[in-house]
């Protein structure tokens, strides 16, 4: 009794779920096309390499119906992923890329994004002060005319009514 539980624990819904349709001899393009997922999906299941779904927040729900397909009982099948959910199931390696590791490229779209904005700052700062540069002194005021004697505009002197 004591090694059935044991061998319980190490049983994961992958396993589960590739014995079932093994047993049912279907292929794993059979269940994909059945379940309307992608092709690589089934294999993905079988490996319990959840994260590598496109959706991994779903992964319950795909075991949930690929168990479903096949007959495996429900209970048995997500207490083992819950099991491997929490970490208590078998752990996989991490798969190491034999490629260079990419860098983040953020820190160049932020730098290139001030720069624009202060060119930006900038434009508007010269644009806004040239036409003041550019535009004549404004005219005398009148009082300021009267005071020097000169005579304001648009008034003649020897014009009629005027003072004599």
């Amino acid at each position: 009794m004591t090694d059935e539980v044991q061998l319980d624990a190490f049983i994961t819904p992958g396993t589960l779920l590739k014995t079932a349709r093994e047993a049912q001899q279907l292929s794993e393009r059979e269940v994909a096309d059945r379940l309307n997922w992608m092709p690589g999906y089934t294999a993905i299941i079988e490996r319990d390499d959840f994260q590598a779904l496109r959706r991994p927040a779903f992964a319950r729900g795909y075991v949930k119906a690929y168990g479903k397909m096949l007959g495996v009982d429900e209970a048995q099948l997500l207490a083992a992923f819950d099991r491997l959910a929490a970490g208590d199931g078998p752990r996989q390696e991490k798969r190491s890329s034999s490629g260079p590791v990419q860098l983040q490229r953020t820190g160049l779209g932020v730098v290139t994004g001030l720069v624009l904005l202060a060119l930006l700052v900038l434009a508007i700062w010269w644009w806004r002060g040239e036409p003041e540069a550019v535009m004549p002194a404004p005219a005398k005021d009148v009082s300021s005319a009267a005071e020097t004697g000169a005579a304001a505009p648009g008034k003649r002197e020897d014009s009629p009514g005027g003072d004599r």
